[in-house]
């Protein structure tokens, strides 16, 4: 509503103000005109081009960019019908979930722009966990779906409250505060050792400064301040204003220059001393840098503690289905370098990331499948643990989406770069994926020998005793770390015995004492598991840094292969800087069986001596106990029920819509109490639900002046009618001409009534509908009769009418707002602590002000 006081003069055309004038009130801080969020968008530049650097592609620009033209449209739409903070909030709420798709979230949306139930479960979920996702991810972080919310919801949320605060409030030095949060957000939140250029970010600040200076002069000039922008100097040197003081003449490009000139002396001086004193990109600290991944591989149990499961329970038994393998190729499950008396298990996790499992998305870090040779497909039943199987270097995995637990098995996909294999967070049992992967090159023997191998850096633990001394006395003649590997591998492949039979001599298990048995028999019997494990162990004991690989293979397989249990195998891997990583199979065929328990002669009889009974044996190290995580085992039907979700997304229903149901609940309750009182208390009433009717719509009313008072202002700033001639281009009680589509004068009577309310005697005639309600209010209170059942029907079918009058007189956005409104709800609330209280506080005039949202 835009009211006027009588008898002012109107406004100066082309002249926006955010004034919002009461009566007796001074004026308020000016509004900044709307090509100020132009501006903003500019300035915005800064923290867009900070986001695009943590996940590359162009989906950080693109997300941040998107939540900036989206804030400043609310922003634009806030400031011209001037929303409430409850409608602002409600409207970059509908906003993120309406455009949070299309904008950061394209995979999970038809044809990139229609969300769909997957979007929005992630947008509800995302709007809490993508914040720490962002941060525990391996950059780039655009295969990944979740991250890209941080720039979103960042840049939407600043930039609406940038918005709001410098066009419709005029404070355009507080609204930058909105910015330079963008611009942290994206700093804390991007990349290591990764810096926006100084010459950027002195610009940057420039064009800040100077956007303060010309805001301030604007500010200034549009509130009244003493200030007159563009006059000649030699004209004047002052202006008077109507209370005599001077008016100070300022050349408002004159001051800009001279402060951006400040500034670029001062950015000439800061940015090579910045550059040679200032801290490198390496010493800078993100949020990144204080957050330790969430996952640990050693939390979960060794792929090697379930090679005999594999190899002997589930020797017969698909495990493993890939098509189109590669030639010579191998399945991986999972690589260990560090020994702790038990089995090999994986290490700690290095900081640049080159090694330890990380968080990634579809595709891995540093990788592009343009540059993959191979595309394969791989399924999985029976395993046990998290391992993701893998072939080659991996440049995108991608989970089968038709999989119902594929999105929890992606978000939860780690991988180690070092390793070269993969694990995931979700659920475990069957997977269904994709990979696009490259096969290293095959380097000759002749290639390794030219380097020395990695030096073995420490960390194993209870090493079974003589490992040294064997590993010496078959390698004392090897003038290479490759010969002296190639002389263990074949003492081991040559004089050992296979064996993945429960004997006496065959015990499953890495552990230290199988392995210290193992050697210290008078033939080395065992399988894959305990011959890569000794090996790594003799390797150790000579320096050289060895892991041991789990996985699965078939010689001579490729294409279409379905690998067994008795396809598992182990095998020894030692890197040799600069060419890559030998491989090494330290176990003998498996058609070489022990004899010596079978071809066994009869002994010859001989006295018979009691022999020391056989030593106990450790307890058999049996596979970690597994079940499929999608299974309820409250639920023997197999029908999973989504309690989770379902739970989640009716919560989030609650929390948006909850608070306003409350609202209207609250306001309905007071309606309906008001009608339902006595005739004398239903009457007074009707008055103020026709006074909350008014703060609601946004003019400012507080009591000083009586009913009458306050009805007469109501009806000459408020009253329909008068907003109608407003509306048609005419002043109160001015007729305009006809055919300019204003409506007989009978339909603008209809808030007008001759009506002599009883008890309201000495007054009477034509009155606007609105005193009428102030009367009848007065009589109910101050005659000595009191008021009747009718007078209460009449004054609320007079309010009924009034409310239908303003809401046809309005936009609908304009009635949501006054429904939602809390500002009548304060009203009453701080009236009724002033009454209990007992205070006299100075009396606050009935100011009506307002403005008619939705107009000027």
């Amino acid at each position: 509503m835009n009211a006027r006081s009588r008898g002012a003069a109107p406004a100066r055309p082309g002249r926006s103000s955010a004034q919002e004038t009461t009566m007796g009130a001074s004026a308020r801080r000016a509004a900044m005109p709307s090509w100020s969020l132009a501006v903003l968008a500019l300035l915005f530049v800064g923290p867009v081009a900070s986001f695009e650097a943590v996940f590359g592609g162009g989906q950080g620009a693109i997300a941040a960019a998107a939540g900036v033209a989206v804030g400043l449209a609310l922003a634009w739409a806030a400031s011209r019908w001037r929303w409430d903070l409850l409608s602002i909030t409600a409207g970059v709420v509908a906003a993120y979930f309406l455009f949070g798709g299309a904008a950061a979230l394209r995979e999970t949306t038809r044809w990139g722009v229609i969300p769909t139930s997957r979007t929005i479960q992630t947008l509800v979920i995302g709007a809490v966990e993508s914040w720490k996702d962002l941060l525990t991810l391996t950059p780039p972080a655009a295969s990944y779906v979740g991250p890209a919310l941080v720039p979103w919801m960042t840049c939407l949320v600043c930039s609406a409250v940038a918005g709001v605060v410098t066009v419709r409030f005029g404070r355009p030095m507080w609204g930058s505060v909105a910015l330079v949060v963008a611009g942290g957000v994206a700093t804390m939140w991007g990349p290591t050792a990764t810096a926006p250029g100084i010459v950027f970010v002195a610009v940057w600040w420039l064009g800040l400064i100077i956007w303060w200076s010309w805001a301030s002069a604007i500010t200034r000039a549009r509130s009244g301040a003493d200030i007159v922008i563009g006059m000649a100097s030699s004209t004047t040197s002052a202006s008077t204003t109507m209370g005599g003081s001077s008016r100070q003449v300022v050349h408002v490009w004159w001051r800009v220059g001279m402060g951006a000139l400040m500034v670029a002396v001062m950015a000439a001086a800061a940015i090579p001393a910045g550059a040679l004193l200032g801290p490198a990109a390496s010493d800078r600290l993100v949020g990144r840098d204080f957050v330790e991944p969430p996952v640990d591989a050693r939390e979960y149990p060794s792929p090697l503690s379930s090679y005999r499961h594999y190899n002997k329970d589930l020797e017969n038994d698909s495990l493993i289905r890939v098509s189109n393998m590669p030639k010579e190729s191998r399945v991986r499950l999972g690589a260990m370098d560090v020994y702790d008396g038990t089995t090999f298990g994986m290490g700690v996790a290095n900081e640049d990331g080159t090694a330890g499992y990380r968080r990634v998305g579809s595709t891995i870090p540093g990788r592009s499948a343009d540059t993959a040779q191979t595309e394969t497909s791989v399924s999985t039943s029976g395993l046990l643990g998290p391992w993701v199987p893998t072939i080659g270097e991996v440049s995108v995995l991608r989970f089968d989406p038709a999989n119902a637990e594929s999105a929890a098995q992606q978000k939860g996909l780690n991988y180690d770069l070092w390793a070269e294999t993969a694990l995931t967070t979700g659920p475990a049992g069957q997977m269904n994926y994709s990979l696009s992967t490259s096969m290293p090159r095959a380097h000759e023997d002749p290639e390794y020998a030219s380097v020395d191998a990695q030096r073995y850096a420490g960390g194993d633990t209870n090493v079974p005793k003589d490992v040294d001394t064997l590993a010496s006395e078959h390698s004392s003649t090897a003038r290479s770390d490759l010969e002296k590997a190639r002389a263990i591998e074949s003492y081991l492949h040559t004089e050992g015995f296979y064996s993945n039979e429960d004997t006496i001599d065959s015990r499953p298990g890495s552990s230290q004492d199988r392995i210290q048995r193992m050697i210290g028999a008078d033939i080395l019997v065992g399988d894959d598991e305990q011959y890569a494990t000794l090996m790594a162990l003799m390797l150790h004991s000579q320096g050289i840094a060895a892991r041991v690989v789990m996985g699965a293979y078939r010689e001579g397989a490729s294409g279409s292969v379905d690998l067994t249990g008795s396809d598992m195998h182990a095998w020894v891997e030692v890197e040799f800087p600069g060419v890559g990583w030998a491989t090494f199979d330290p176990t003998p065929p498996r058609d070489q069986q022990p004899t010596t328990k079978i071809n066994k002669p009869k002994s010859v009889p001989k006295p018979q001596v009691l022999q020391p009974p056989e030593p106990p044996e450790p307890p058999v190290e049996l596979p970690p106990a597994t079940r499929d995580q999608a299974t309820d085992p409250q639920d023997p039907s197999g029908l999973h029920i989504p309690w989770m979700l379902i739970g989640s997304v009716s919560l989030s229903v609650l929390v948006l819509l909850g608070p306003v149901l409350l609202v209207l609940l609250l306001k309905a309750r007071r309606r309906t109490v008001r009608r339902r009182l006595g005739a004398a208390q239903a009457v007074r009433g009707s008055w103020d639900e026709l006074v909350d009717t008014a703060i609601d719509s946004g003019l400012v009313v507080e009591s000083h002046l009586t009913r009458q008072e306050v009805a007469w202002a109501l009806a000459s700033q408020w009253s329909p009618e008068q907003e109608q001639e407003q509306a048609e281009g005419g002043e109160p009680g001015q007729d305009t001409q006809a055919g300019k589509g204003r409506k007989p004068r009978a339909a603008r009577k209809r808030s007008a009534a001759d009506v002599r309310v009883p008890g309201w005697s000495l007054f009477s005639g034509k009155v606007p509908r609105v005193v009428t309600v102030a009367r009848r209010a007065d009589v109910a209170d101050f005659a000595s009769g009191g008021a009747r059942e009718e007078d209460a029907e009449r004054a609320w079918s007079d309010v009924d009418e009034l409310r239908r009058q303003w809401a046809s007189s309005v936009s609908v956005f304009a009635r949501v707002r006054a429904a939602l409104s809390l500002k009548s709800l304060r009203w009453r609330r701080r009236a009724r602590r002033q009454a209990a209280s007992g205070r006299t506080r100075r009396p606050l005039a009935s100011r009506l002000a307002g403005t008619r949202k939705g107009k000027r």
